[in-house]
């Protein structure tokens, strides 16, 4: 989460409100956070000195804006050119299909069908967004951390393409062994 955060405000200072909401609309995809989980690690990173926090009046509400230090530059760059570690696969679905075995062949139909539709659903929602990505215009200075950002999208569509397809694969199968 630190770095996160770090990046965000690499790119400007922000509230964590902004921050949020920033996390929300780009990489909710694979990393969502809370405000409480954003505002711990602010607490940390400004202990670190990696940030700062300027109290704002704006528009009559209180308001903290938080801005990147040298020191959490360094840090964040520090953290993107080390090595990218290895994790294990985090796909909920993977552990109900793994015990799936224990549910009647009806029971079976219906989850894949269900998880299928929500598959379908957020391959939707990506394919959307890459669609407005064509009508964006990136300052010239940026466009080489959008071409990046927008690397996750295309990921994250990819990601999807597979588990529709090989969720469309399992429930042919399933269907074809239901019905001997």
């Amino acid at each position: 989460m630190e770095y996160v955060i770090l990046g965000l405000l690499l790119l400007k200072p922000r509230s964590s409100y902004e921050i949020k909401k920033i996390l929300e609309e780009t990489i909710s995809l694979f990393y969502s956070a809370s405000f409480g989980s954003i505002n711990s690690a602010l607490e940390k990173l400004i202990a670190k000195q990696a940030v700062t926090v300027e109290e704002q009046i704006e528009a009559g509400r209180f308001k903290k804006i938080y801005s990147l230090t040298p020191v959490g530059k360094i840090a964040f760059e520090q953290w993107l050119a080390s090595a990218i570690p290895q994790e294990k696969v985090k796909e909920p679905a993977l552990t109900r299909l793994f015990f799936m075995g224990f549910l009647t062949p009806s029971e079976r139909l219906r989850l894949v069908r269900e998880h299928l539709t929500s598959l379908q659903i957020v391959h939707a929602q990506l394919n959307s967004l890459l669609r407005e990505r064509e009508q964006t215009n990136v300052d010239p200075h940026q466009q080489a951390i959008a071409d990046f950002q927008w690397l996750t999208l295309e990921y994250g569509v990819a990601y999807y393409n597979f588990s529709i397809n090989w969720y469309q694969q399992l429930l042919t199968k399933l269907e074809e062994t239901s019905h001997e």
